[in-house]
């Protein structure tokens, strides 16, 4: 059975069906008259003939980086069983309803439970490492759990550390962790980003955010004959924001914390309080001076858009249609997860908009890493110090045991959109020329190729839409093998 999936039968000839902690592999269900059937292989219970035509909305946040609905599957009687959903099969018929899963003991510390999730893979194994802090911390608790795995940095060349796109800086070098050994793999980024492989058999539009992984990792694995495991998810699981940070006695570290008062503009704590609640400050007027009359702190806040930013390439008709779709699937996603505990709703959201763990090994996902997680007061998890905001505590604390400084912090995802900016602006020709003879987003009204090409040939604004407008690009040549 895929990570975290149980199926139990009882006495009295009762069966059932749940899904209590995320997985690398997504599980699927369908409910029939009396009958429930379930797989790992959506074909497995509809045959792909049958399927029906993905939407032009979804088609459009996939684009935009939307993960689907936590459910949600390109056929409408399969469902994706979610994290918390239980099917059960008794004589009355078959139910399926939610229950908050329980949470095994947890470990003493959390460098530990990495530990003891990476002992499951032997001996012998390698740790994807790119320098930042969930890999520097991955290395650490294989360390202090005895382990001696070899860390594999993929190298993708000068030219990709000094990328020739602006806005980006250059990458540093990565620190070495004591005790490890570093090895570098060379990788061409080119061959990772490579569309033309897509064929449009593939049962779901394959995408970089999810494809570009499982190639580097297979080739990282193929090039040390070793399972590989990673730090992704540890830094969604281990952060807090700042309203979840303890202000203090009468919220007096609020003082010290310069966004609330750079601008001059917020006459108190209440206000701060009352702002920070918000989840989301507002762009002033010029110079600040608009601010009290646009943004009271009395009065609630106009509405703020849900997800990705809009990509400045699409129809009218294709913004309705991305419109539509972004708020039923944020609204179903916000449901979900505010019905899962915090940690777990962390791995979980986490998980979906990586879609997947590209075939690595992903302590994260082990039950007992969230237990750990959940057990820790807020306060260990990050807060505000001599007027700083500082979360990940326990990643940080654990390299500071180690002496090892100068990691990463750049986001994830972070290198995924410097490269899809370098190709990009390598093959802008190729792709302008092959979008502007057909393109089959275009052909349904919902893109514009002349958009499309006036930023391809913006250097700027295509590192801003960089892997947006990959996404497309694959999409398109996906489109084209199912017509």
């Amino acid at each position: 059975m895929p990570q975290g999936v149980r199926i139990e039968r009882s006495p009295g000839e009762v069966f059932t069906l749940r899904r209590e902690f995320p997985g690398a592999h997504p599980f699927y269900y369908r409910v029939g008259y009396g009958r429930l059937e379930w797989s790992d292989d959506l074909s497995a219970l509809v045959p792909r003939a049958a399927w029906p035509r993905l939407d032009p909305g979804h088609l459009l946040t996939l684009v935009h980086g939307t993960a689907p609905a936590p459910d949600a599957t390109p056929v409408p009687e399969v469902q994706r069983l979610a994290v918390g959903t239980v099917a059960r099969v008794d004589a009355s018929g078959v139910t399926v309803t939610r229950r908050v899963p329980e949470m095994p003991a947890p470990a003493p510390g959390l460098a530990q439970a990495v530990g003891d999730a990476l002992s499951e893979l032997g001996a012998q194994y390698a740790i994807a490492y790119s320098g930042g802090l969930s890999s520097a911390f991955t290395a650490v608790s294989a360390l202090e759990a005895g382990h001696r795995p070899v860390l594999l940095h993929a190298d993708f060349g000068e030219a990709f550390r000094r990328a020739p796109v602006p806005n980006v800086p250059d990458l540093p070098d990565v620190p070495d962790v004591p005790g490890l050994t570093t090895c570098r793999v060379p990788v061409d980024p080119s061959e990772l980003l490579d569309h033309r492989s897509i064929t449009g058999d593939e049962p779901f539009p394959p995408l970089p955010d999810t494809e570009v992984s499982s190639r580097l990792v297979a080739r990282l694995s193929g090039a040390a004959g070793l399972p590989v495991a990673a730090g992704a998810l540890l830094e969604d699981l281990t952060a807090i924001t700042l309203p979840e940070a303890d202000a203090g006695v009468r919220g007096r570290r609020l003082l010290a914390c310069e966004p609330f008062h750079i601008t001059g503009t917020l006459r108190g704590l209440s206000e701060a309080r009352e702002l920070m609640s918000r989840g989301a400050v507002f762009a002033p007027g010029l110079g600040g001076r608009e601010i009290p009359d646009e943004q009271p702190v009395g009065m609630p806040p106009p509405p703020k858009p849900l997800g990705a930013a809009l990509v400045p390439v699409l129809t009218e008709a294709g913004e309705a249609a991305y419109a539509s779709a972004q708020l039923a699937t944020m609204a179903l996603w916000k449901e979900h997860l505010d019905f899962l505990p915090t940690a777990l709703g962390r791995v979980v959201a986490g998980l979906a908009e990586r879609g997947g763990g590209g075939g690595a090994v992903l302590p994260a996902l082990d039950p007992t890493v969230i237990a750990t997680v959940a057990s820790l007061r807020r306060g260990r998890l990050g807060r505000i110090h001599r007027g700083s905001f500082r979360t990940h505590l326990p990643l940080y604390e654990a390299l500071e045991r180690h002496r090892i400084s100068g990691v990463r912090r750049s986001a994830p995802g972070h290198w995924l959109r410097v490269a899809a900016a370098v190709h990009l602006r390598r093959e802008r020709e190729k792709v302008i020329a092959r979008m502007t003879y057909s393109s089959p987003l275009a052909d349904m009204g919902l893109v514009d190729p002349r958009k499309v090409t006036d930023i391809l040939r913006d250097a700027h604004r295509l590192t801003d839409h960089a892997l947006p407008l990959l996404r497309a690009v694959w999409l398109d040549q996906w489109l084209r093998g199912r017509s």
